[in-house]
Formats: C-alpha cells, structure tokens, sequence
C-alpha cells in the first residue's frame, strides 16, 4: 500500500532555533497514526508543514506519490488535508449548515442556496448518527457537538488527510467514545488520520501506530500493539520518569478554605466542602456538572446567589478576582486562551502580573530588575521553552503557556490554588514535574483545589475526591475508594 502523505528529511530551522530536523514519516490510507513527544518536540512544526502554514528549510511533502508545495493553508485544504485544531474554528453565529459549507457555500443564481445546505448537512449529521439540528446556530452547541460539526466539515470536502491536535481535551468520556466512533468511521473510509493526543490511553485505544518526536527529531515508529506507555514515555523524555504522579503522602494541615451552601441558579446549587493545608482536593464528574462554575464563583468571577465562603477561618465575599488575590487565592482557568493569558504581550508580563502591587517600587513605578530575574528564575524552575522572557506568549506552545500560569501564581506565594484542568495540553515530562511543584507547594502549608476530567490524574494525585453530577455534589472519596468505579457511578447515576 502506497502512502497517502509523506514527509521527506524535513528541516525546519527558525532564527536560533531547530525545530525540525530531518524528519522522514509515512502517513497510510485507512490508519490512525499518533504523534508523540514533549511540547516543543516539533508536533506542531511537522503538521504545520504538512498542512501548507510552514514551508520546510529543507525536505519536502509527497502527497499520493507527488511531490506537493503548499504556499498556504488553502493550498493543502484543496489537495484534501484538514487540521482539527486544539482550538476549534466554529463561526459562532453562523448554523451548523453555514459552517459545515464555510468556503464552499453554494449558490443559486445570486443568493446561497440555503436549502440545499440545509438538507446535505442534515444527512451528513445523520449519518454520523449524532443529534444536531443543521439549522442550530453553533455557540448554542456543546463541545462535543462543536468537534461533530469539524468532522461533518472534512466530511463535505472528502479530506484525504485529517490531523486531530488534542481532539479530547474538552470532553467527557461519554462524549470521546461517540468521537472515537466517528474515527472508525473515517478509517473505514480510507482516510488517512494523524492524531496528537497527551492522553496515552487514548494512543492505545485508537491508533495502530506511533511515532515519537523529540528535540525535532524522529525517534521511533512502532505499531502501538507492539509498544507499551512505559516505553513511549521513556522515549519522549528520554529517561525513565519512574513514579509518574510522584505519589506522596501529605499530611493534612488547618483549614484553609471552606464553602457552605453556595448556591448559583442553574449552574449548581448546594455546595458545601472544606479544604485543608498540605492536601490535594479534587472534584470530578462529566463535562457540564457545573465543577468550572463553582470554581470561578470561590474566585469572584461569578456572582453566588447565596452561601458562604470563608478563607482561614475568615467570611469573605469577593466582587471580583482581584479580591481573591489579595486573600491568597490563585486560580489556573479552564481555557488559558481566552480567561487566562495576555496572548500578545511577552512571557515576563504574563508570569508577573497578580504580583505587580506588591512588587512594585514606591510611588507606583515598576520594578523592572524584579521582574527579569523572577521570570529568569520561573522558567528555569518549570523548564518553559522560550527564546527569552520577551518572547510574546501567544507563540508558545500550549504546554510552555500553561507553565507560565502555573508559574503565575508561585510568583503571587498562594496559599490555596484552584486548579481547573491544569494539565490540558501539557506532556508527560511537565506532567510530571508539574506534580513535583504541587508537592513542594504542599510541603510549604499549601492548599491545592483541581478540577480535572482525567480519570488516571484524579486517581493518581488526590488526597480526597468530591465527586459532581447535575450541580450539586454526590459523594465524596478517599483512601482506596477513590477508584474507576466508584467515580463513574458518582458522576453518572
């Protein structure tokens, strides 16, 4: 069987920096092929190539035995290859008609032919047996609908290549087994499918091969029924990481946070918990249990109806994140892109900006020596990659951005850190010292809130689970409870 797509000793070498070095990978007809590796591996650099956004230094691109040269996006889409991206782009205000034919509208006479657009999208939609409306206006749809709709979009193209970047990180488990159908799907099909995930069980459970990247290079190409996490993991960080969520016993300090009755009208209702020094508390349940909401509620970005909140023992009722701040609180959003990052300002800006009041020298002028050396000090501390502190942040990698958040609030000395998804996008290398920083935190009388859909990550690192369903919480866990079974059920039944 001939390829669909290759990519021949391809180099890719920006001002200082290699980030692709002769890299030669075979993409077949009808398979699922993962692409592995730490962020800054050269992941994006090799899709970028392949998708027409990057001109390789060196090397080239064949697509179906001809050698191809992509100048744009455009170009690549035309020849058949869509990217799924991390960040979707869904046309909000438009239907789920108009955006499946995003490009490609056609026409009758002078006017878009809304009937016809209408109906091939309702049979599209059918067909992949998911229940959404062609007629729906798309921000009324949830994010597994949303990753629906770019499926049915490479559908009405007849994409030859698709490549999917972290298609999960936003959905329920629920939701990421009809996505993986979908995959089936498409694989049956003969399309060619390139899929970036930081979720190893899912490299297991959809692909039948895996290529691991590392510093730019190739490293190995295995069938994963040949392979085992142990080994991929050794082979994108390149030593053996031992003990992943580097397990450690706390031991369980004063309260530091406690919530009673906290109530916000259809998002949740009820809340009730405390949390203590020196523990990790966790809260889990599907996508849509309202666990996100209550966070940004204890942070004041939402206003409660009712309840109460206090902080080391202390009612508070915060107007707005600034206040939270000021009591100690830090919080790592679900969606850096949008709630928790400048994108176009520089790494330095981002990782000090809670802290700047109280760093600042008097009469309110910034203490630029500060600055530098703290952030200087953070990124080698978190191992972020990045040309300089000046770099603008919108050009790091997802992982790189979200180690600028973490080291956000180390910077601002929290004494309780609500966490909300806050390994999304990050590799297994940074996962692993991200949870070596949470036990430093810790050990210092820290206080450590995370809300994460991971189920191994919830197992792995918490001290105690509070377990969401429908707004309100269903149970609590600890100890050997905290297992598969007993989450599931809470969060489901």
């Amino acid at each position: 069987m001939e390829p669909t797509i290759q990519a021949v000793n391809c180099t890719k070498i920006f001002p200082g920096v290699i980030a692709l070095s002769n890299v030669s990978l075979d993409f077949y007809p009808g398979e699922v092929h993962a692409l592995l590796g730490e962020n800054g591996a050269g992941k994006s650099t090799l899709i970028k190539i392949l998708s027409g956004v990057y001109t390789p230094t060196e090397g080239y691109v064949v697509l179906e035995g001809q050698k191809v040269e992509f100048h744009n996006p455009h170009d690549a889409i035309q020849k058949g290859i869509a990217v799924i991206h991390q960040e979707l782009s869904i046309a909000n205000d438009l239907t789920v008609a108009e955006n499946i034919f995003l490009g490609i509208e056609p026409k009758k006479g002078a006017f878009l032919d809304r009937a016809y657009m209408n109906k091939v999208s309702q049979e599209i939609l059918d067909s992949m047996n998911v229940n959404i409306k062609a007629t729906t206006i798309a921000r009324d749809l949830t994010a597994a609908q949303q990753q629906m709709v770019e499926i049915a979009k490479l559908i009405i193209k007849k994409a030859k290549v698709v490549i999917m970047d972290e298609p999960t990180s936003s959905l329920s488990e629920h939701e990421i087994e009809a996505l993986f159908a979908q995959i089936d799907k498409l694989r049956k099909n003969n399309v060619t499918i390139i899929y970036i995930s930081h979720r190893l069980a899912e490299i297991f459970r959809i692909c039948d091969r895996a290529t691991v990247l590392r510093d730019g290079k190739k490293i190995i190409t295995k069938m994963v029924k040949d392979t085992t996490e142990s080994e991929l993991v050794a082979n994108m960080v390149g030593r053996d990481i031992g003990d992943y969520y580097k397990r450690k016993k706390h031991a369980r300090g004063k309260e530091m946070l406690r919530v009673e009755g906290l109530t916000r009208k259809n998002e949740f209702y009820d809340i009730s918990f405390t949390a203590y020094a020196g523990e990790i508390l966790s809260f889990a349940g599907l996508v849509g249990a309202g666990r996100t909401e209550v966070m940004e509620t204890i942070f004041g970005a939402r206003r409660a109806d009712s309840g109460k909140i206090y902080v080391n023992g202390k009612e508070v009722a915060f107007r707005s994140p600034k206040d939270a701040i000021n009591a100690g609180i830090g919080m790592v959003t679900e969606d850096r892109r949008r709630t928790g990052l400048m994108l176009r300002t520089t790494v330095k800006k981002n990782l000090v900006l809670p802290s700047l009041p109280r760093n600042s020298r008097k009469f309110g002028f910034l203490n630029e020596n500060w600055e530098e050396e703290t952030s200087k000090e953070m990124i080698k501390k978190l191992s972020v990659k990045t040309p300089s502190t000046e770099a603008i942040i919108g050009n790091l990698s997802g992982g790189n951005q979200q180690k600028v958040l973490l080291a956000r609030w180390l910077v601002a000395h929290s004494d309780i850190l609500i966490l909300d998804e806050p390994t999304r996008g990050i590799d297994v290398n940074a996962k692993s010292e991200f949870y070596s920083l949470m036990n430093d935190f810790l050990d210092k009388g820290g206080c450590i809130i995370i809300v994460s859909s991971e189920m191994p990550e919830v197992i792995g690192i918490s001290d105690r689970v509070l377990v969401m369903r429908e707004g309100r919480i269903s149970g609590e866990l600890t100890g050997a409870d905290i297992n598969e079974n007993n989450i599931i059920s809470l969060a489901s039944s």
